[in-house]
C-alpha cells in the first residue's frame, strides 16, 4: 500500500471519526483533527497530482471565511469553523452541492434527536430544567459529510 493510499483511506477517515467522537463527547473539536487534516492534504500535495487544486484551495478558503463570519456572529463554535475549511480541502469541488445537502440532512437528525433528548430530559424533571448544552455538535454533520462523500472522491482515483 502506498503512503497516499494510507492518508486517504486511513488518516482522512480516522480524524474526521476522531472529529465526530469528540464533539458528541465534549462538544470541541481539537485542533490536532484539523492540523492532521491539513498535514494529510500538505503531505498528499508531494506525494500524487491533485486534481483541481486551485478549486479546492479557493472553495476551502470561502467556507473558512464562511465559518468564522458564522463564529463571529455566534451560531457556531470556532472548532466547526476550522473543521470545514478542512474537511473542504479534500471534498471534490463537484461534489459541494452533494456535501452541503448531507451535512444538512445530518444538521438536521441531530437537531430532532436534540429535540426528543430535550423533550424526555423535560418529563423527568420537575422543574424542567436541562442539563446538557444547548449547541448542536456541527462537526458532527461536516465530518459525517465528509465520510459519505470520500468513497466517491477523485483523490481516491488519482491514488
Amino acid at each position: 500500500m502506498q503512503v497516499s493510499e494510507v492518508i486517504l483511506l486511513g488518516l482522512y477517515p480516522t480524524a474526521l471519526c476522531a472529529a465526530i467522537g469528540s464533539d458528541l463527547a465534549r462538544r470541541i473539536i481539537p485542533n490536532l483533527v484539523v492540523l492532521i487534516l491539513l498535514a494529510g492534504f500538505a503531505a498528499l500535495l508531494f506525494l500524487m497530482p491533485l486534481p483541481d487544486l486551485s478549486l479546492r484551495l479557493l472553495v476551502a478558503g470561502a467556507v473558512t471565511a464562511l465559518g468564522f463570519s458564522l463564529f463571529a456572529e455566534n451560531l457556531i463554535g470556532a472548532g466547526d469553523a476550522k473543521l470545514a475549511g478542512a474537511v473542504m480541502l479534500w471534498v471534490d469541488p463537484l461534489q459541494v452541492p452533494a456535501f452541503l445537502a448531507a451535512s444538512g440532512i445530518l444538521c438536521g437528525l441531530l437537531t430532532l434527536a436534540a429535540a426528543a433528548e430535550r423533550r424526555q430530559m423535560r418529563a423527568r424533571s420537575a422543574f424542567g430544567i436541562l442539563a446538557h448544552s444547548q449547541s448542536l455538535p456541527y462537526g458532527v454533520a461536516l465530518a459525517g459529510a465528509g465520510l459519505l462523500l470520500h468513497p466517491f472522491s477523485s483523490l481516491l482515483q488519482a491514488a
